[in-house]
């Protein structure tokens, strides 16, 4: 992850806190099982790229003017590094595991899911809140279309100390829609690990297990901190299909 970015995650996401206490989703919508019986084949759309990161937001080093945060930004990106390192060792993919964790557990609610050929979007799409689309195409080889935007995955604490320690993270917005893109069959937000403290959100507890108090001890426990991901992922697929 490129410092822009790291500037972009961390401090949207203070802001949106100081500035509310919280982040309201926008467009809920409920589905309708028994309205909605004929759908059956779910088209997916291609999603935006996800970075696995680690992030600590209301960094100390904030409160300390200009210095302060290009310090806080410094100790980022050293961690992003660090982290991504072990990511490679476990040659962890979390997009493509996220793809067959919802295949499966949507499979054991009746439906039959149609992937595109590349999972992650190639030409620019115009997105609005949480990553989702703003227009939608027209299939005729699907009951359905699911937009889905992996927002975060990996590693985030609240801030430093061991009462904030490290917590395998994964937030994803998804919305079904008609075969015609026109109308909006389901919305929701989904937070495992709600750190962003999205209001509203679908919230799922982070496992206890893989609680790090410090960024050391996360470090330590190397790749075996993958399978907190691989369980924060698979608890989110889960949920979604359940609410379908």
């Amino acid at each position: 992850m490129n410092l822009n970015r790291v500037f972009g995650l961390v401090f949207a996401a203070l802001l949106a806190l100081a500035a509310t206490g919280c982040v309201s989703m926008p467009e809920q919508q409920a589905y309708n099982r028994d309205v909605h019986a004929n759908v059956k084949t779910i088209a997916v759309l291609e999603t935006q790229p996800t970075d696995t990161t680690v992030m600590m937001l209301n960094h100390p080093g904030a409160n300390f003017g200009l210095i302060g945060g290009l310090v806080a930004a410094a100790d980022q990106a050293s961690k992003e590094s660090r982290y991504a390192a072990i990511l490679a060792k476990s040659q962890f993919e979390p997009l493509a595991y996220f793809r067959d964790r919802l295949t499966a557990h949507m499979g054991e609610r009746g439906y039959t899911l149609v992937w595109p050929a590349s999972q992650v979007q190639k030409a620019r799409v115009e997105r609005g809140s949480l990553g989702l689309r703003k227009a939608y195409p027209t299939t005729t080889a699907a009951d359905a279309q699911m937009d889905v935007n992996v927002s975060f995955i990996g590693y985030a604490a609240a801030g430093a100390g061991d009462r904030a320690p490290y917590r395998p993270t994964a937030t994803a917005s998804v919305r079904l829609v008609s075969p015609d893109g026109k109308q909006n069959y389901y919305t929701d937000y989904y937070a495992y690990n709600n750190i962003f403290n999205i209001n509203k959100a679908v919230a799922i507890d982070a496992d206890a297990q893989f609680a790090y108090p410090d960024f050391d001890d996360l470090v330590r426990a190397g790749v075996a901190s993958v399978e907190g991901l691989r369980q924060a992922i698979d608890a989110v697929a889960a949920r979604i299909a359940s609410q379908l």
